[in-house]
């Protein structure tokens, strides 16, 4: 399994200012710098390939290659760039594996569904947790009444102006 590195924020103004900006024909290089990015991906080996010879890498087809590969599948130039890691099987067939995004010349790792999912999930159940809390300190309970509701003095006054408040 992959490290997690949505806690990472990868800047370089010097690659940045020595290119002339973010453009979408140099964005993956620029992306390539990057921890974010795989060496071992079919981008990169094609790239080594390619570059000390007249062959162009844009001659080559990353869809006939099978393994990962990084693609631009999002642009809003200059500001917004979106990279999706996939895992080709097929030259029909790829599978999502991570998404990246590049904000005003910063990348970040997006987070995954599971992640966003369970963090909700878990403040949503802290807040319940907390609410039945509350509500246990206020229930006392005696042999011969059984359970009963004890509030303040103050809790009551607000409960009945809000019931008037209400009402009017």
């Amino acid at each position: 399994m992959d490290k997690d590195l949505t806690a990472i924020e990868w800047r370089s103004d010097q690659w940045i200012y020595q290119f002339g900006g973010l453009r979408p024909d140099n964005i993956l290089e620029y992306f390539s710098q990057s921890p974010f990015w795989d060496s071992s991906s079919n981008n990169a080996v094609l790239k080594m390939q390619t570059q000390f010879n007249a062959l162009q890498q844009g001659s080559y087809d990353l869809k006939n290659m099978v393994g990962v590969e990084f693609s631009v599948t999002h642009q809003e130039p200059p500001m917004l760039f979106i990279i999706t890691k996939f895992r080709r099987t097929s030259p029909t067939k790829v599978t999502p594996i991570a998404a990246y995004y590049i904000l005003d010349g910063n990348a970040y790792e997006a987070p995954s569904l599971h992640s966003i999912v369970s963090t909700r999930m878990l403040s949503s159940i802290k807040r319940v947790e907390n609410a039945f809390e509350i509500a246990r300190s206020h229930a006392v309970f005696h042999p011969s009444v059984g359970y009963s509701w004890n509030e303040s003095a103050e809790l009551k006054a607000a409960r009945k102006n809000a019931l008037k408040d209400f009402q009017s």
